[in-house]
């Protein structure tokens, strides 16, 4: 690390990634995975992410140098490391090799170490453990949705719904109407004596029975009427709701 100078830091960052990794990689040794190219790229590629997150958070060029050597050192620990005990280790380090650090960026560095070594602990684990070639299960998955709803116009809205309930009713309404006024027309009116009378009687008898019966008739006419009127304002209010327009109201006369 020696030959890892801050301006030689400086000039790495500018580069490309796969240069960037070439290059920084160049200044350190790599003895913990010699062998298997798999992990020791692992390795390398930590270190300069580590080290382009403390670049790219302002760090003096010192401390970013000082970031890629601890994480160096660092990475071949996280072997069998419960996720508290990978903070306790991170917090260790960078206080030992960055004890200067001002409180910002200590916490940046930290907060970016812990995320990346707790979230991927598994995944860094399996390739400081030796496992670098591992078998991914892929599931398949599939999501059923509910039928595509019809168009608002191909269903019945509320107006319309409304329309048809009213209109329910006025057939009940006018069914009854009806049914009253073939009641009425079909009252038989009172029937005849078979008793005799004298000349007198049946006199007294003719004049009450005209007297009731016309009251009866003009009664009976009165209520006829009122049905009949009944009848036409409830087949005007239907006719309005099935055409669309407005029922015409008329004054209904005692």
């Amino acid at each position: 690390m020696a030959t890892l100078t801050d301006t030689e830091m400086a000039e790495i960052a500018k580069l490309q990634r796969e240069e960037d990794v070439r290059r920084l990689s160049g200044h350190f040794s790599w003895p913990e995975f010699s062998g298997d190219a798999a992990r020791q790229n692992a390795h390398q590629q930590f270190v300069y992410d580590c080290a382009m997150f403390a670049a790219d958070r302002g760090l003096a060029w010192s401390a970013v140098r000082a970031v890629a050597g601890m994480t160096r050192d660092l990475f071949p620990q996280l072997a069998d490391l419960d996720p508290p005990r990978v903070l306790s280790l991170v917090s260790d380090w960078l206080t030992e090799c960055l004890p200067h650090l001002p409180p910002a960026h200590h916490n940046a560095v930290f907060h970016f170490l812990s995320d990346t070594c707790v979230t991927r602990q598994r995944l860094l684990q399996a390739v400081v453990g030796g496992a670098s070639h591992l078998s991914i299960n892929q599931k398949h998955l599939e999501v059923h949705v509910p039928p595509t709803p019809l168009p608002l116009a191909q269903g019945d809205d509320e107006c319309v719904w409304e329309r048809q309930r009213v209109c329910a009713r006025l057939q009940i309404a006018k069914q009854q109407k009806r049914e009253e006024l073939r009641r009425l027309r079909e009252e038989e009116g009172p029937q005849g004596s078979e008793v005799r009378l004298d000349r007198e009687e049946v006199a007294d008898l003719v004049r009450s029975t005209v007297r009731a019966r016309g009251e009866l008739l003009l009664g009976r006419l009165l209520k006829e009427s009122s049905l009949v009127y009944d009848l036409l304002e409830l087949s005007l209010q239907h006719t309005a709701l099935t055409t669309g327009g407005n029922p015409t109201h008329t004054s209904h006369a005692p």
